[in-house]
Protein backbone atom coordinates (compact mmCIF):
# COMPACT_ATOMS: atom_id res chain seq x y z
CA UNK A 1 0.00 0.00 0.00
CA UNK A 2 1.41 3.37 -1.01
CA UNK A 3 1.32 6.24 1.51
CA UNK A 4 1.41 9.88 0.52
CA UNK A 5 2.59 11.16 3.92
CA UNK A 6 4.82 9.76 6.64
CA UNK A 7 3.28 8.32 9.79
CA UNK A 8 4.64 11.31 11.75
CA UNK A 9 3.05 13.79 9.32
CA UNK A 10 -0.29 11.94 9.49
CA UNK A 11 -0.22 11.89 13.29
CA UNK A 12 0.55 15.62 13.47
CA UNK A 13 -2.23 16.36 10.99
CA UNK A 14 -4.72 14.27 12.99
CA UNK A 15 -3.66 16.02 16.21
CA UNK A 16 -4.32 19.46 14.75
CA UNK A 17 -7.60 18.42 13.15
CA UNK A 18 -8.84 17.03 16.47
CA UNK A 19 -7.75 20.22 18.21
CA UNK A 20 -9.85 22.43 15.91
CA UNK A 21 -12.79 20.07 15.30
CA UNK A 22 -15.41 22.29 16.94
CA UNK A 23 -17.52 25.06 15.38
CA UNK A 24 -16.43 27.62 17.99
CA UNK A 25 -12.76 26.83 17.45
CA UNK A 26 -13.14 27.07 13.69
CA UNK A 27 -14.90 30.40 14.17
CA UNK A 28 -12.02 31.67 16.34
CA UNK A 29 -9.54 30.60 13.66
CA UNK A 30 -11.61 32.34 11.00
CA UNK A 31 -11.72 35.56 13.05
CA UNK A 32 -7.99 35.46 13.71
CA UNK A 33 -7.24 34.80 10.04
CA UNK A 34 -8.98 38.09 9.23
CA UNK A 35 -7.38 40.05 12.08
CA UNK A 36 -3.70 40.11 13.04
CA UNK A 37 -4.66 39.54 16.66
CA UNK A 38 -7.69 39.93 18.88
CA UNK A 39 -8.26 40.24 22.61
CA UNK A 40 -10.48 37.78 24.43
CA UNK A 41 -13.20 40.42 24.79
CA UNK A 42 -13.07 41.23 21.06
CA UNK A 43 -13.44 37.54 20.21
CA UNK A 44 -16.35 37.20 22.67
CA UNK A 45 -18.07 40.21 21.14
CA UNK A 46 -17.66 38.99 17.56
CA UNK A 47 -18.80 35.44 18.42
CA UNK A 48 -21.55 36.54 20.82
CA UNK A 49 -20.31 33.94 23.34
CA UNK A 50 -19.45 34.08 27.01
CA UNK A 51 -15.90 34.82 28.08
CA UNK A 52 -15.72 31.50 29.95
CA UNK A 53 -16.54 29.54 26.79
CA UNK A 54 -14.17 31.49 24.56
CA UNK A 55 -11.36 31.35 27.14
CA UNK A 56 -11.74 27.57 27.37
CA UNK A 57 -11.27 27.16 23.62
CA UNK A 58 -8.42 29.70 23.47
CA UNK A 59 -6.55 28.02 26.33
CA UNK A 60 -6.80 24.60 24.72
CA UNK A 61 -5.71 25.82 21.28
CA UNK A 62 -2.84 27.76 22.88
CA UNK A 63 -1.68 24.62 24.71
CA UNK A 64 -1.76 22.68 21.43
CA UNK A 65 0.38 25.23 19.61
CA UNK A 66 -2.34 26.52 17.30
CA UNK A 67 -2.39 30.01 18.83
CA UNK A 68 0.14 32.42 20.28
CA UNK A 69 -0.54 34.93 23.04
CA UNK A 70 0.72 38.42 23.79
CA UNK A 71 -0.02 39.95 27.15
CA UNK A 72 -0.32 43.68 27.64
CA UNK A 73 -1.23 44.63 31.17
CA UNK A 74 -4.37 42.73 32.07
CA UNK A 75 -5.28 42.04 28.44
CA UNK A 76 -4.38 38.94 26.46
CA UNK A 77 -4.17 39.12 22.66
CA UNK A 78 -4.31 35.97 20.56
CA UNK A 79 -3.05 35.30 17.06
CA UNK A 80 -2.56 32.23 14.89
CA UNK A 81 0.76 30.45 15.32
CA UNK A 82 1.09 30.03 11.55
CA UNK A 83 -0.89 30.08 8.30
CA UNK A 84 -1.17 26.32 7.87
CA UNK A 85 -4.45 26.16 9.79
CA UNK A 86 -6.14 28.81 7.65
CA UNK A 87 -4.72 27.23 4.49
CA UNK A 88 -6.23 23.89 5.54
CA UNK A 89 -9.59 25.57 6.20
CA UNK A 90 -9.51 27.18 2.74
CA UNK A 91 -8.80 23.79 1.17
CA UNK A 92 -11.72 22.19 3.02
CA UNK A 93 -14.02 25.01 1.93
CA UNK A 94 -12.98 24.53 -1.71
CA UNK A 95 -13.61 20.79 -1.45
CA UNK A 96 -17.16 21.38 -0.22
CA UNK A 97 -18.08 23.72 -3.10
Amino acid sequence: MEHCLTREELEKMAYVLKAVAHPNRLNIICLLSRNAELSVSEICEKMECSQALVSHHLTDMLAKGILLIRREGRNAYYRLADDRITNAMRCMMKCSE
